[in-house]
């Protein structure tokens, strides 16, 4: 009896694993959106979103990697991680917002969550920052600091001010004791 129950037991668990699913059948070709980025050349630390449209309830992988790869994974954001599996919702739509905060070369893969079939690949620059952000060791932060002339004419006026009222109270002082 032990040895019929095993039997049956195991020919459930293979007609089980080797039974097609809805969800073992969706591919690229089930996608009308295999991931269609809002910029592909952004700024850095400007937010751009990768949309995806297929089938409802359905997970999609979207992983970024950097070139060169001395680029930290620190510089890569989406939505807080360096990879993302977001479920599209009913209507079979998926949105990652992404922020790469270093200049240089990235690419995102977009992959079916269920059958693991490269969706789509893109490639995004990000340019290094122009016009007054960069400093003399190139660290990238913002110049800082303001015009010294506006400061230099008003520390004269008040250093005049200070000299005539002082030349002011002198004159005033010696004619009060004749």
């Amino acid at each position: 009896m032990k040895i019929s129950r095993t039997v049956a037991t195991a020919a459930i668990a293979g007609a089980l694993a080797l039974a097609p699913t809805a969800a073992f059948a969706y591919g690229a070709s089930d996608y009308t959106n295999t991931g269609t980025a809002s910029d592909t050349t952004p700024a850095v630390g400007q937010s751009f979103t990768i949309t995806v449209q297929g089938p409802g309830n359905t997970p999609v992988v979207l992983t970024i990697t950097s070139n060169p790869a001395s680029i930290p994974d620190s510089a890569i954001s989406i939505a807080g991680t360096r990879s993302a599996t977001k479920t599209t919702n009913a209507a079979g739509s998926a949105v990652f917002t992404v922020t790469l905060a270093q200049a240089g070369t990235y690419t995102a893969v977009v992959t079916d969550g269920v059958s693991g079939e490269v969706l789509s690949t893109q490639t995004f620059t990000v340019a290094a920052a122009t016009g007054g952000t960069a400093t003399a060791s190139g660290s990238g932060l913002a110049v800082t600091g303001s015009s010294t002339l506006p400061i230099a004419l008003g520390a004269g006026a008040l250093v005049l001010v200070g000299a005539g009222g002082v030349a002011y109270a002198s004159k005033r002082r010696k004619s009060a004791e004749i």
